[in-house]
């Protein structure tokens, strides 16, 4: 039973961030019963405990150091969906959207729940499910430090989450501003439609067209940085 509780701490922090379950809109609750249903199988997985039941002091910062690697990996995989976000928010401001709330807009959203859906489509939750059985080898649950594991966790992903922001949202702002570059030239020979203001007023519609269009290379990249990001778990736990 005690290595069962450190097996859903781990299990609890994937759960609370990589989809199916770990989306945004998903309760809490059913977050947490799910992880108790997973961590069950994992549990024959994990070995056993190399040392004797520690006291409960010792044994709530095994869970912790649990907890932390769920969440790292976990993290890796959201932060592709997060990036997905940062995209979407590049897109809105370039259409000149503004959201009144801090809660992601149209675009945010579109792309987020695209690369969930994606990523349930190539059976990434699987991957998952492998990455988390091969990390108690190489992360016994019991006794051992987690320093040089979240050091490497620190230095790979808040920057990676950057770069997969722009490579998502890449295809669409090229359209976007080409169709906008094109406008302004057409602007600058034709002084009835300089008048009109007619750039500032399609922007959004230039926008939105341009995401449609792009969807296909939207989704492309998000697969390759989804699959990148699973590669590099891996490693990371390796």
């Amino acid at each position: 039973m005690p290595l069962w509780g450190l097996v859903f701490a781990r299990v609890a922090g994937i759960a609370l961030l990589v989809p199916p379950i770990g989306l945004q809109h998903v309760p809490i609750t059913i977050r947490i019963a799910a992880a108790g249903i997973i961590s069950v199988p994992l549990y024959y997985t994990a070995g056993s405990l190399e040392a004797a039941v520690p006291g409960l002091g010792t044994y709530t910062l095994w869970v912790a150091k649990n907890l932390a690697v769920g969440l790292i990996i976990g993290g890796a995989v959201a932060l592709v969906l997060w990036a997905a976000v940062m995209a979407g928010t590049y897109l809105e401001r370039l259409a000149g959207w503004s959201s009144p709330t801090p809660q992601a807009g149209i675009a945010g959203s579109l792309l987020y729940l695209l690369c969930a859906v994606l990523f349930v489509l190539i059976d990434g939750h699987h991957a998952v499910f492998r990455v988390v059985a091969a990390s108690f080898e190489s992360v016994p649950p019991g006794p051992g430090s987690l320093a040089a594991l979240a050091e490497r966790a620190l230095l790979l992903l808040p920057a990676r989450m950057f770069l997969v922001s722009l490579m998502i949202a890449a295809p669409a702002l090229l359209a976007a501003l080409l169709a906008m570059t094109l406008l302004a030239a057409a602007e600058r020979v034709s002084l009835e439609l300089a008048a009109s203001g007619i750039s500032r007023i399609t922007a959004p519609l230039l926008v939105t067209v341009a995401l449609i269009a792009a969807l296909p290379a939207v989704a492309y990249v998000a697969l390759w940085q989804l699959q990148v990001m699973l590669n590099q778990v891996a490693a990371l736990l390796g």
